[in-house]
Formats: structure tokens, sequence, C-alpha cells
């Protein structure tokens, strides 16, 4: 075997939002990368810490501030050397400019890679899935209103049907029986003109691919995006420090 001759930027996961999510993330993040030896594979530092202070009960009821464990996180990446820095939890996402703005790394947003794989078609509303906190917060609603997008959410009784799915996600239940409402809830989107989706919580894109019947919409996977980014980031000749458009997305569904 050949010794890869540039070793890729070091890429650090701030991680652990939940485990079963970060987890997921780094496989995409394998499969992502177009490798034919170990040594063609994205060189990584992870720091998965679970017991960051919950998000939801954060954006949602004033609970326990997490930016001081992703401080803490970030301290651990930066460390290590890490020169990119990602971190596969939307629901997260309204901490995290202020915690890396003033660090040396790239952050690759997860909300800003999924953006970049919406269709050309402006016609139709694009169908979100998210967390109650993430909705709340409007991390997506924000993001697609700034890029001229229409959105579509699921109505309250199905969103508790999402966040009961999330949860049983999170608590290790079996996803091939937890995804049962998932094809209801997208096909009521669907009703409303959406012909895409965005699964903008990570549980979500662990859920979705075991599904054993698709969903009657192309769906967006944030963590699959993501991925996409920070291999061609991380891949980035040592010369060239301008932004690199990833090769095409792929969405699965329909």
């Amino acid at each position: 075997m050949t010794q890869n001759a540039h070793p890729s930027r070091l890429v650090g996961i701030l991680g652990g939002m939940g485990p079963a999510a970060t987890a997921d993330f780094y496989r995409k993040l394998i499969a992502a990368t177009p490798a034919t030896i170990d040594q063609d594979h994205v060189r990584v530092v992870m720091w998965a810490d679970p017991t960051i202070p919950s998000r939801q009960d954060a954006l949602l009821s004033g609970g326990q501030d997490p930016t001081p464990a992703l401080e803490f996180g970030a301290d651990q990446l930066e460390r290590c050397g890490a020169e990119i820095v990602v971190v596969p939890c939307n629901t997260v996402h309204p901490y995290l400019d202020s915690v890396f703005a003033e660090r040396p790394m790239q952050f690759i947003s997860i909300i800003t890679a999924t953006l970049t794989a919406l269709p050309d078609d402006r016609s139709t509303p694009v169908g979100v899935l998210a967390t109650d906190a993430a909705l709340r917060a409007g991390i997506y609603q924000e993001a697609l209103t700034d890029a001229g997008r229409t959105f579509v959410l699921p109505d309250s009784g199905a969103q508790v049907q999402l966040m009961e799915a999330v949860h049983q996600v999170k608590s290790g239940a079996n996803p091939v029986t937890v995804g049962a409402h998932l094809h209801g809830i997208v096909d009521a989107l669907g009703a409303a003109g959406a012909t895409t989706v965005i699964a903008g919580c990570t549980e979500l894109s662990a859920l979705i691919e075991t599904l054993q019947q698709p969903l009657s919409l192309n769906v967006i996977d944030p963590a699959a995006e993501l991925a996409r980014h920070t291999v061609a980031a991380a891949q980035r000749p040592p010369e060239s420090r301008e932004d690199v458009t990833p090769p095409t997305s792929t969405t699965v569904g329909q």
C-alpha cells in the first residue's frame, strides 16, 4: 500500500448530541470519502460529550445553557489541532456562531450545507421536519426565507408524533419500529405542496434510512450533506484556501 502524499486537513467533530447521531454522521463521513485504501480517508478527532445540557430545554424553557460545554469541547478539538470543525446536530445551531467566531478552525454549518442541496425549482415549498426547539428557534425557517424559499411545517399533531419518534431513537429503541408515523407526516407535507423535505434532526436522518418503504417525497439528509462538505474541505490541497464545492448531492426517497 502507498501512503497518501497529501493527508487531509484534520477534522474535528463536536458530537454526543446524541451519541447515535454522531456515530451515524461518522459513518456518512466515511461513505462520502472517495477512498481505495485506509490512508485515503479523512483524518478525524472527535469530542463526543453526551452530558452537554439539553438544547431542547434551553431553547424551549430557559434550561441550562449548553454554551459552556460546547466551548469546552471546542477547546479540546482546538488543542488537538483540528483545522475544520463540524457539529452533527441541527438543534444546537443557534449557539455555534458564538462558540466558533474567534477560533482559528474553519466551521462548516450543517444548515448551510443542507441548503446547497435544495432543488433549483423554487415554485414549491420545502417541507421541514425538525425538533420543537429547532422550530421555535426558526433555524430552518429563517435560513430558507433568507434563501428566497417558502416552507411548510407539520401540523401540531404530526409534530407530537415526530418528537415521540426522536425521543425513542435517543432512548435506544429499534428505529425500524419507530418510523411508522413518518410516512403520514411526510405525505401531509406533500399534500401541502412540498416535493422535497429536510430531515432537520440527525436522529431523523438515521431513522429514515431504516424505513422499509421509501417516503413519498425527496428527502434531504443534513448529516449526509454535512459529510460531503466536510470531505471536500478536508481534501483541499494545502496551497488552496478558497471554498470548495462538494460533488453533486443525492437525495433519498421517492
